[in-house]
């Protein structure tokens, strides 16, 4: 089925995508000598259960209510901005001030990589859906 194996294709990519970024964190810190591993675990979760997330439900609306595809893109994101700043609220409650600016620039950079994953994914499938 055509639908499934865009699915399986999404989260694979979105999976290679969550470890080039990591394995540019990874450089980033041996290089600069900078402490991202925290920011970039939250946010590696935080962008593998959105766009798993996302997918799955789109999968859903695709075969059961096509015609809803429109009203899914838009909310998928809102809930993917909702997300993010629940998640920056969160991170700036439990660690504090002084780490905060660190980990907006690490969240950032995996949120729109992202976005524009997801973005370009989409324009692609919505022609042959």
């Amino acid at each position: 089925m055509e639908v499934n194996k865009q699915c399986r294709n999404y989260i694979t990519q979105t999976i290679f995508l969550v470890i080039f970024l990591n394995i540019l964190g990874n450089i980033a810190m041996r290089q600069w000598g900078l402490e991202l591993t925290g920011a970039m675990a939250v946010s590696m979760v935080f962008v593998l259960v959105v766009d798993i997330a996302a997918i799955l439900v789109w999968r859903w609306v695709v075969k059961k209510h096509k015609e809803m595809l429109p009203s899914f893109f838009t909310g998928v994101s809102g809930f993917r901005f909702f997300g993010a700043l629940l998640m920056m609220t969160v991170w700036y409650l439990a660690i504090g001030r002084e780490s905060i600016m660190t980990f907006i620039a690490v969240f950032f950079v995996y949120y729109i990589a992202s976005v524009i994953h997801h973005s370009i994914f989409f324009s692609k499938v919505s022609n042959r859906v």
